[in-house]
């Protein structure tokens, strides 16, 4: 057997156990229907109901995987994608089908729900319930929940447009290299442009990037300032203090976490500073500019790193992680849960989906540079909390929150770079990876910061009423621009358009989870390196409890506490300490 490509045969043999499936699911969700307007009368009836849905939903989840991933290895296939597209129906009519279940169980007494709660069989259903009671208060009556509901085809106009706006409507002109080049430009070879060595490149294309923007920043503020307003409106009818508090309520999180963030990246701005005149000096600049600080001076031509020699790179670096980790990595490497290498038609990028009773599924577009190495960590950070999770949760808690999926893979990234750099005898190879591990966390932690700090101002001023417009909101990220970069960069007239390319920004608050999920991801890889006694087993029964736990409570048992300042001192640190490296060495 292949083991360089996934074998779908570990869901289904063929397509006759598929359909016997998809039969099945279907069966099981009318058991849940049955169910509906009855969940008041006893725990017999919730219990039905959510065993039934927990048993579909887990089903369900193999259906669908297998369909995405036949659809992933060939996005040409028709066949493939007729499937694909009969699932996705599927998914929708079984959605509709359960869409009763928590509305109807809110309107349920909360001294009843206790009282079921107590029963020895509800508490594998124990935490989905109690999230149910948290959310009560802010649960609206059924008819103005069902008016909400009929208009959120018309609430997502604003992201749709957006979208379509910038990625097929946007008329780039032409930009032209140092070498009187006429290049074509894109908003995706805009990303290129910008880590490359040419300076007049990266001049020319930001421009360009600035111009084109400012160009149509009043179409651009009204539809964000529509989506604002939406979830402004949104939190106050559900009864939250803010759409702040709305958003961070449902990431498992909450204000303070936010506040403190903001407050602790506001406080040490001065490493910061630090970091980016160090930057200058190495790119032996009088004046640094924006369109400066995502080219790596120090890069120097990837190695060709064959995928056997990857693995092994891999399976060293987490050894820190103990015995049990590495075999289980390894084993996935040998038993087909990576879909190695780019082939015609198949999907780019890379990405980790756990399949609940089957096992983790990594698909890489593998290119033999290092780049693509530290991916392969990365996606088995997400692959191994998936299978932690699924071994010890019932399917409903083994899902876990956005607030700590991106924390096990970080980790994992983290220990891969410090290897590298600690077994590195090349001074000008450890030079780059240092300097590549402070562009992540200023890029990480830092930037997503500033634009969080920019989604709060914004919804706030929304709040307390005041009317934007256009140029009200690019001269509150021009504020911020100044901020975040002081003197060591020079702030082009233009750059204050850039706020309206950030497409992050129509999921109202979701980039602060990537500044918290790096503030979380070094604590814990520097706490595993440091040796610390019976740490490595904490980290673990931390990523086997899945989403049983609230987010917030699951990260504090591995001695992070996002909402103190201390946490974030602790990332700071690392970062200081990469610094005060780096600095040694140029």
């Amino acid at each position: 057997m292949d083991k360089l490509s996934w074998n779908l045969e570990d869901i289904f043999k063929n397509e006759e156990e598929l359909e016997i499936a998809i039969n099945n699911l279907k069966e099981i969700f009318q058991k849940v229907k049955s169910t509906k307007g009855k969940l008041a009368e006893s725990s017999d009836q919730i219990y039905k109901c959510y065993k039934n849905l927990e048993d579909g939903l887990a089903l369900h989840e193999k259906v669908y995987a297998y369909a995405m991933f036949k659809y992933h290895q060939n996005l040409g296939n028709q066949e493939a994608i007729k499937l694909f597209k009969r699932i996705e129906a599927l998914t929708a009519e079984l959605s509709k089908i359960e869409s009763f279940v928590s509305p109807e169980v809110s309107q349920i007494p909360i001294e009843i729900l206790e009282k079921y709660l107590k029963e020895e069989r509800m508490k594998p259903y124990e935490k989905t319930i109690r999230d149910i009671i948290k959310e009560k208060s802010h649960i609206l009556s059924k008819d103005v929940e069902e008016a909400l509901a009929s208009y959120s085809e018309v609430f997502s106009v604003s992201d749709n447009a957006f979208d379509v706006f910038t990625n097929s409507e946007f008329d780039y002109n032409d930009v032209i290299d140092e070498n009187g080049n006429i290049l074509k430009m894109s908003e995706a070879l805009y990303g290129k442009y910008m880590s490359m060595k040419d300076r007049t490149l990266r001049k020319n294309a930001y421009s360009e990037i600035c111009s084109i923007y400012k160009k149509y920043i009043n179409t651009l503020s009204e539809l964000y300032l529509s989506r604002v307003k939406y979830s402004c409106i949104t939190a106050k009818l559900r009864g939250y203090k803010s759409s702040l508090d709305s958003a961070t309520n449902k990431d498992d999180s909450n204000l303070k976490v936010y506040e403190t963030l903001l407050n602790s990246v506001n406080k040490n701005m001065n490493l910061v500073y630090e970091h980016l005149n160090l930057k200058k000096k190495m790119l032996n600049l009088d004046e640094m500019h924006l369109y400066d600080i995502y080219y790596n001076p120090l890069q120097e031509n990837d190695e060709n790193i064959e995928y056997e020699e990857a693995k092994e790179l891999v399976l060293k670096t987490l050894s820190v992680m103990g015995d049990e980790y590495v075999k289980k990595v390894s084993y996935g490497f040998e038993h087909n849960w990576v879909d190695v290498y780019e082939k015609e038609n198949k999907m780019t990028g890379g990405y980790n989906m756990g399949v609940y009773g089957v096992h983790p599924f990594i698909l890489l577009n593998y290119m033999n540079t290092m780049r693509d190495v530290s991916t392969i960590a990365h996606e088995f950070g997400h692959a191994m909390h998936s299978y932690y999770a699924n071994s010890k949760q019932n399917y409903l808690n083994s899902n876990y929150t956005i607030m700590v999926a991106e924390v096990a893979s970080t980790v994992n990234e983290i220990l891969f770079a410090n290897y590298l750099i600690n077994n590195e005898k090349d001074i000008n190879k450890k030079k780059m990876l240092i300097n590549e591990q402070l562009d992540l966390i200023r890029s990480t932690l830092i930037v997503q910061t500033q634009f969080s700090e920019f989604e709060k101002n914004v919804h706030e001023k929304i709040e307390n009423g005041e009317a934007l417009n256009s140029e009200n909101l690019s001269n509150i990220y021009q504020n911020l621009l100044e901020k975040y970069y002081g003197d060591t960069t020079v702030i082009d007239e233009n750059s204050k358009y850039t706020w309206s390319r950030i497409p992050h920004f129509y999921r109202c608050f979701y980039v602060y989870k990537y500044a918290t999920g790096i503030t979380s991801a070094i604590v814990i890889a520097n706490k595993i390196l440091s040796g610390e006694k019976g740490y490595v087993e904490k980290y673990l029964n931390m990523l086997s409890l899945g989403g049983s736990k609230d987010s917030l409570s699951l990260l504090k048992m591995v001695d992070v506490d996002l909402e103190k300042e201390e946490t974030y001192k602790q990332a700071f640190k690392y970062f200081e300490k990469n610094l005060k490296e780096l600095k040694s060495l140029i």
